[in-house]
């Protein structure tokens, strides 16, 4: 086996990617926050729990126009782009194959620490698991001709459009024939096998909206007991959450933005390349389409009172908004990166992005803390509101952290960690003579 490369300099770093990815793992949390503080369907659902009223409805919906599904949008694309980086950089100084087998190595200790994190650290949702799935498939594609990784990732989109109005008659389907049950009940009728199946289909269906006595048994008795109760509690759920959805995660959601991702970052978009023009083009048109079209799902998700039927409904048009919001988003990040505004913001975003793994995982050990009966126990206790400026407060935090710690050290704790597992060899940690050698790749959220 060849001799493995060493990470890259400092200095070979892309401001715009860790700003990017600055901003993203932030703005990921903002999303996540009311899954860790509230029960589960409050994530989609405002009258679920944290406030229905006021403020706490209005930065509801102003999330849900705005950031659903953009941050993670944006994630990928940087992880895509990380790929292609860190393979041209490793197959000038060490070869194809020791570009290949170092991905290998890295995906493979992403996967172990998805599975410590929603397995032990206790977090559902987290996608690094995902993702190393998505990066051994990935680094295949990453010397496709951009405008095939740009064509592919955007019809893998359209297909997942498709997929999803296809999925909505499924779902109003199964609600027509459940209420046509009730209906034969109500008249005194026995009901048959399938009408009982229909039945408990919807019911199924409108728990992941609504909560009710079981769910909020369930979610209750993970927060209040021991640590260990909530991992044992938990365990289920999550490997169901995990691995039930994977096929179309990976297919119709992650792979697609990592796709384009590549491909952005050859036509020179994601490193800030560009114009300014072309970044004020972005973000117009990306949010002239992504806001009417969010406004828009918004009032069908109202008009059906958050409904799991109204959710699916709303999602028909999800793909094209959330796309559209992720080109404004990242028009609008690089055109104040283009401007010079703001410098001291954007050194804090992108010294975060350079730890973003060691801020993700943070994240979760702070919210665990917080929110777990084996902490201060606060699950259910804070408003919408509230748990967002906890978000900001978590944020000025870790930048801060961040900002004072590459200071003084290479890397952050946990890239420390997953370098020297990647390179099975002990990485230094302090700043010394040269310039710290980091890594181009998404230290991911």
């Amino acid at each position: 086996m060849p001799e493995l490369a060493a990470p890259v300099a400092k200095a070979d770093r892309i401001d715009s990617l860790d700003i990017l990815r600055g901003i993203a793992v932030f703005g990921i949390l903002l999303m996540n926050i009311s899954a860790f503080g509230l029960v589960w369907q409050a994530y989609g659902n405002p009258y679920a729990a944290g406030g229905s009223t006021g403020l706490d409805l209005k930065l509801f919906e102003i999330m849900n126009v705005g950031f659903e599904g953009t941050m993670r949008g944006i994630f990928s694309m940087l992880f895509g782009a990380g790929i292609v980086l860190m393979a041209e950089r490793l197959e000038k100084s060490g070869g194809a194959l020791s570009a290949a087998d170092v991905h290998l190595r890295r995906m493979s200790w992403m996967m172990l620490f998805g599975v410590i994190h929603w397995g032990l650290l206790l977090w559902t949702g987290e996608i690094l698991f995902a993702y190393s799935l998505c990066g051994f498939v990935l680094f295949a594609f990453r010397k496709m001709d951009r405008r095939l990784q740009l064509g592919i990732g955007i019809a893998a989109l359209c297909i997942a459009g498709i997929y999803n109005n296809w999925h909505y008659g499924e779902v109003r389907e199964t609600y027509a024939a459940a209420d046509a049950a009730e209906a034969a009940k109500a008249d005194g009728a026995g009901l048959d096998f399938g009408q009982q199946q229909a039945i408990s289909e919807r019911d199924e269906l409108v728990a992941h909206q609504q909560p009710n006595d079981l769910t909020n048994q369930m979610f209750e008795g993970w927060h209040e007991g021991s640590y260990i109760d909530a991992v044992k509690g938990q365990w289920d759920f999550s490997y169901e959450f995990q691995w039930v959805g994977i096929p179309y995660w990976l297919l119709l959601d992650m792979i697609p933005f990592m796709l384009i991702g590549m491909a952005l970052l050859k036509y020179g978009v994601l490193s800030a390349q560009l114009d300014a023009r072309h970044y004020a083009m972005m973000m117009v048109a990306g949010y002239a389409v992504g806001i009417s079209l969010g406004l828009y799902e918004l009032e069908i998700l109202k008009a059906g009172a958050y409904s799991t039927l109204a959710a699916e409904e709303a999602n028909r048009t999800y793909q094209i908004s959330r796309f559209a919001m992720v080109v404004g988003h990242i028009g609008l990040i690089l055109s104040v990166v283009k401007s010079g505004w703001l410098r001291w913001l954007q050194r804090g975003f992108a010294a975060a992005g350079q730890m973003a793994l060691s801020n993700y995982i943070g994240q979760t050990l702070i919210c665990t803390t917080l929110f777990y009966g084996f902490g201060f126990g606060l699950y259910g206790e804070l408003s919408r509101s509230q748990l967002y400026l906890l978000v900001l407060t978590i944020a000025a935090v870790e930048m801060t952290i961040s900002v004072i710690w590459l200071r003084n050290f290479r890397f952050g704790p946990l890239e420390w960690v997953w370098r020297s597992l990647t390179y099975w060899k002990r990485q230094p940690m302090r700043l010394g003579g040269g310039s710290a050698p980091t890594d181009p790749t998404l230290a991911p959220a």
